[in-house]
């Protein structure tokens, strides 16, 4: 008979124990052993209990685990889950503090001694023995091993050095630095080209921030917030205590007594994976709210950013599904009501801005500017029509398969069938509410069925979980448009030129704007720059060319038209330039090439 925890399936991160890098993968209590199957296999693995090795004795309650396989398994595996734990502990009862052997101590007098300490220094002191282990552990080691961490990690994902972006962040993390202590901290924050939406501290004072956070941000002071939060993580040791705690006291050991970071290969993976405790993400919280008062930031961008995330939590029955990787931040940094609250608490105190506007744009530059995913061919007929076949099978087994959900959605889109589009993504956003692409998506169909107001309000809703979502800034400007809301609409459209300069439909569509406020100087030169973004937009050529033949000019006009046909019919607009530009030439006496 099975329980109902044998049915469930978890979400971990598989490391290969050899850097930092890892895979999600999902993980599931079996009869004999964990099944784990990384993405994107579609195979199970079997690790058998008996062959399970934790670096620390495992407690009931524990909220995460890192495993691995004796005897000398190089993978390894974290799970952060309690209910895993538990039930984990059910099946490998050897696993448990009251059963394993602790592990991975060295033989000899020295390594015993320093257990023995570190054992009387916690009952003495009545800390956590990851708490005594990281404050009794050199300066030195703790900066040795941040900076082993960082230079793992990026291996991985490349870090993001531009100069003014370097200069932005460094003064930013001066005047966070100088709040947080009386005495000099040492601080570094190192930028990763990473879309994963997060943060955290590595051991001695060391920070990554990755690429998908800063997008993620609406202002300098979400960074800001979000910094101050680490720096306290940093300051009450967090990162040190939670290596200790994953890996065991044993290899801690060895690190507090040789100063040697180099030998444990998959710290990167457990620091970017780690949970930590309500009452260390509350010593965090608090030390931020401190931080940013020291510092003359307002809190209300921690608060603002802790509330988009929470705004991103997708409803899903505990231990079951997948995590986009964008909220991943979620689980390292539980976003509570409460947390949110505290921060909303705050009294007003004089405050300026984080970052300077010319600062917080070298920051959001600091990787480049990388230009916005072309958008999804339309599957052929043939295609979305075994795509709706294949999902609806999927839905019968699982109604709330998110995947087959959106699956069969872009399928009907394609097949131009937005109202069943847009039913399914209500249900999948039932799931995800927080998926700012499922409400871009809604708001397209709402589009295509005519319904703006409804478009708009799913492209409100996308913008504020996304601020820097190209898609969601478009649809809302093209919604304003078709509401006659102009000035609006060109806020959008402006706003989505300044973060992507090579988007070529936020040209296009800022010049039907200008169409229709009679500013055909001003339209000219944005089907230009369409043109310059994209030399093969058919639509900006044959808009552009009617413009120059109202005017008289004939010849460059005939230009256009030839060239709108020359170009393939990519965009939604494709069929009508052809067909307009055919029509055009057939007019002036010009035969259609």
């Amino acid at each position: 008979m099975s329980t109902r925890f044998e049915a469930a399936t978890f979400t971990g991160a598989l490391g290969d124990g050899r850097s930092a890098a890892s895979r999600s993968c999902e993980v599931r209590l079996a009869a004999h052993g964990l099944e784990v199957r990384p993405e994107p296999e579609a195979r199970w693995r079997l690790w058998p209990y008996h062959q399970l090795h934790a670096g620390v004795p495992l407690h009931a309650d524990a909220p995460d685990v890192l495993l691995s396989l004796k005897p000398a398994g190089a993978e390894t595996l974290f799970v952060a889950h309690a209910g895993f734990v538990r039930e984990l502990l059910a099946r490998a009862p050897t696993l448990s503090a009251g059963r394993q052997r602790w592990q991975g101590l060295k033989p000899g007098l020295a390594v015993a001694a320093s257990v023995l300490a570190l054992s009387l220094g916690v009952w003495t002191l009545d800390l956590h023995p990851a708490q005594a282990v990281a404050r009794a552990m050199p300066q030195k080691t703790r900066q040795a091993l941040g900076r082993n961490v960082v230079e793992a990690v990026a291996r991985e994902h490349k870090p993001c050095r531009a100069p003014a972006a370097r200069a932005a962040l460094d003064r930013l993390t001066r005047r966070l630095a100088a709040a947080a202590s009386s005495t000099p901290l040492e601080v570094h924050v190192e930028v990763l080209d990473w879309p994963l939406v997060n943060a955290f501290a590595a051991p001695g004072g060391q920070i990554i921030l990755t690429r998908g956070l800063i997008e993620q941000a609406a202002s300098p002071d979400e960074v800001a917030g979000v910094l101050a939060h680490e720096l306290g993580h940093a300051l009450e040791l967090h990162p040190e205590s939670g290596i200790v705690r994953a890996l065991g006291l044993g290899a801690a050991s060895q690190l507090l007594l040789a100063g040697s970071s180099g030998t444990i290969s998959n710290i990167g993976v457990v620091l970017a994976h780690l949970r930590y405790t309500r009452l260390a993400e509350r010593e965090a919280d608090a030390h931020a709210l401190r931080i940013l008062k020291g510092a003359g930031i307002a809190s209300k961008g921690l608060g603002d950013f802790f509330e988009r995330l929470e705004g991103k939590r997708p409803f899903r029955p505990a231990g079951k599904g997948s995590r986009p990787p964008a909220l991943e931040v979620l689980r390292t940094h539980p976003s509570t009501p409460e947390r949110i609250a505290r921060v909303r608490a705050e009294p007003p105190y004089p405050a300026t801005p984080a970052l300077s506007a010319a600062d917080w744009q070298a920051l959001r530059d600091a990787c480049g500017r990388a230009a916005p995913p072309p958008a999804p061919p339309r599957p052929a007929a043939g295609d979305a029509d075994r795509d709706i076949a294949e999902a609806s099978k999927a839905l019968e087994a699982n109604p709330d398969d998110l995947a087959a959900l959106q699956r069969r959605a872009r399928a009907y889109a394609g097949k131009r069938q937005h109202e069943l589009a847009a039913a399914d993504l209500t249900r999948a956003l039932a799931l995800a509410p927080g998926d700012a692409g499922l409400h871009v998506a809604r708001g397209l169909a709402h589009q295509s069925l005519r319904r703006y107001e409804a478009a708009l309000a799913d492209f409100d809703a996308a913008v504020r979980l996304a601020p820097g979502h190209a898609a969601a800034r478009n649809g809302r400007g093209n919604a304003n448009r078709a509401l006659k809301r102009y000035e609006a609409a060109l806020t959008d459209f402006d706003e989505l030129i300044r973060n992507h300069p090579g988007y070529a439909a936020g040209y296009y569509n800022r010049a039907l704007v200008h169409l229709d406020q009679q500013r055909q100087e001003d339209a000219v030169r944005d089907f230009t720059a369409a043109i310059a973004a994209d030399k093969d937009y058919a639509g900006a050529y044959t808009q552009r060319g009617l413009l120059r033949e109202k005017a008289g000019e004939r010849e460059q006009a005939v230009a256009d038209f030839r060239a709108a046909l020359a170009a393939p019919a990519k965009y939604e607009s494709g069929a009508w330039a052809h067909r307009t530009a055919r029509a055009r030439l057939a007019a002036l006496g010009i035969a259609a090439p």
